[in-house]
């Protein structure tokens, strides 16, 4: 099983159909393409339900995903993997509510430690998986950036042999309200504080748990989802406090939504959106990959609702099908552009707990060392 994180806006299923052929040659037989959804990077196709990505974008993903898979085989040793949790102020909020209202941020990791025992100054290595848009710096950018997914992998490089940034359930979570500026300086702070908060809760003494080093290839399922042709009337409000900060520029974003919602109408043509959920066992880890930018809460339902097992839910995973909103959020930009019908967040949830409890029953195919 190989995880190959882009740092890019999205992953169209085509390109992850690409670079799962062409890492065939190296003996992979499961891979998943996660996009970081950094903002200031090259345009990959991102239209909601996915769209052809751009032929020398996709050249140079597939040749980079190639290589970092050759050398990550080429590098491989005998691991442990843990999950390690912590939660995060003042490094992102929640859209859609008045910032007061906005929870601390989870943050996951796996590390992987050698099967002797972690060294005390160094782990093998990490996967840090930040449910946050990657998008401090502002439209007057002109320069590519990984942006805070690479704030956090430079933050952490010297705490393990490699360390990976990838997004989790992000579509409703935001710098906004957090960010005192919009440049590296600011990048930096936000990636010391997830860090700092990391290196906390690693640090911390692992509960008991029964050995388990075992592997299980990914298990998918496809779902097809409702598409949304309901139109918010121009007007429509987001009934925010007016002394909520943001309440202007959260109505002036979803003004904006409704224009390209009918804009876009001749474009979509389609009355459902297919998707494929995954879902892999990792010794005592279980990772969940979404296709979309679920909504926080949908991802913590994923989380909780499955007992037994650490779960941690990847974004932007093997495909782009765009804003995944839970039931009952809000009207906003995010509610509006979303191509699915409301509900359908609800039933990837359930798509994925089904699969975890699948995967608790499947026999491994590796023994030993995942």
């Amino acid at each position: 099983m190989v995880l190959v994180v882009v740092d890019i806006v999205c992953v169209n299923t085509d390109i992850v159909e690409r670079v799962r052929e062409r890492v065939q040659d190296l003996g992979v037989s499961a891979l998943w393409l996660s996009a970081t959804h950094a903002h200031s990077t090259p345009e990959a196709g991102c239209f909601p339900g996915g769209a052809p990505t751009p032929a020398s974008v996709a050249a140079r993903i597939v040749q980079a995903a190639y290589e970092a898979t050759r050398q990550a085989i080429a590098g491989e040793h005998p691991a442990r993997a843990r999950a390690v949790r912590t939660h995060v102020g003042d490094v992102g909020g929640r859209r859609n509510v008045p910032p007061a209202l906005s929870p601390v941020v989870p943050v996951d990791a796996v590390v992987f430690e050698r099967p002797a025992g972690p060294r005390e100054d160094r782990h093998l290595g990490m996967l840090v998986v930040t449910p946050v848009h990657p998008t401090v710096l502002g439209a007057e950018n002109r320069f590519a950036s990984a942006d805070l997914a690479g704030g956090v992998r430079r933050e952490l490089a010297g705490d393990a042999d490699w360390v990976v940034a990838a997004t989790g359930a992000a579509g409703d979570i935001s710098t906004r309200a957090t960010r005192r500026g919009r440049d590296l300086a600011e990048i930096d702070r936000l990636a010391a504080d997830i860090a700092a908060a990391l290196r906390s809760a690693i640090a911390q003494p692992a509960a008991p748990a029964a050995d388990d080093d075992t592997l299980a290839l990914p298990i998918a399922r496809t779902l097809s989802l409702r598409a949304n042709h309901h139109a918010e009337p121009a007007g429509a409000s987001t009934s925010d406090a007016p002394a909520d900060p943001f309440a202007a520029r959260r109505q002036a974003v979803l003004d904006q939504g409704i224009i390209l919602v009918a804009e876009r109408k001749s474009r979509i043509g389609v009355d459902r959106h297919d998707i494929t959920v995954e879902s892999v066992r990792l010794g005592s880890v279980r990772l969940v990959a979404i296709p979309a930018e679920l909504y926080l809460g949908l991802g913590e339902r994923i989380r909780t609702e499955h007992t037994g097992a650490n779960v941690i839910v990847l974004g932007y995973t093997n495909g782009y099908l765009g804003y995944l909103p839970d039931r009952d959020a809000p009207v906003s930009y995010e509610t509006v552009v979303s191509p699915v019908e409301r509900g359908s967040g609800e039933m990837v949830v359930r798509a994925a707990l089904t699969q975890l409890l699948e995967l608790e029953t499947l026999a491994p195919v590796v023994e030993g060392t995942p």
